[in-house]
């Protein structure tokens, strides 16, 4: 007699469980996907590993379908052949993106404007005279930060394979000594990134 009581029982509730799943409505099926989508990417920017070269990972977390925040690092690797007098070394870039045309409510793809501060630290090549006369290369480096904005596009695909494509322009705070006069007072942002949706 237990035994039917309790699978009677278990019927019951597994035909409430149906029964409330039809009542929700699409929004609420929606939000409920949108809880357990994947809400984080990890990317690599191509165009910095292949032109400098550089290792320059990204990582964004999906705030919801219309936006996100983010971090770009990047590490230049030592190269005798770059010969500018002044060049970035190594540089934080936290972001906010705000996406557009997203009809998915778990998209945040898409076209997407955004707004991204930039800590950085540069060297500065300089000639110098020895005793002697001779030619001398100085090195030294520097602090700087940027406040700029960029726009984009970030294509991912359902099984989270994702390319973000992106540009933007930041000017530089002043931080750095006057003496780096080359130092361009605007700071170019952007890449071609690939990565996953996890």
């Amino acid at each position: 007699m237990k035994k039917i009581l309790f699978i009677a029982l278990a019927i019951l509730a597994s035909n409430s469980m149906i029964a409330q799943d039809d009542d929700m409505t699409d929004s609420q099926k929606r939000m409920e996907k949108f809880a357990t989508v994947k809400k984080h990417e990890v990317s690599l920017d191509v165009t910095a590993a292949l032109g400098i070269p550089a290792f320059s990972p990204r990582y964004e977390y999906i705030l919801g379908r219309y936006s996100g925040v983010g971090a770009d690092l990047f590490i230049a690797f030592e190269n005798d052949d770059i010969d500018f007098s002044d060049y970035e070394k190594f540089s934080l870039t936290p972001y906010y993106r705000q996406y557009f045309f997203s009809k998915e409510d778990y998209g945040a793809k898409g076209f997407y404007a955004e707004g991204f501060v930039k800590f950085f630290t540069f060297e500065s090549g300089q000639r110098d005279f020895d005793q002697f006369g001779n030619s001398i290369g100085v090195e030294e480096s520097q602090f700087e930060t940027a406040i700029g904005v960029g726009i984009g596009w970030k294509w991912v695909s359902d099984s989270g394979f994702l390319v973000d494509f992106g540009f933007g322009l930041g000017r530089n705070l002043g931080i750095a000594d006057d003496q780096f006069e080359n130092l361009a007072e605007v700071q170019l942002r952007g890449g071609l990134n690939f990565g996953w949706r996890f």
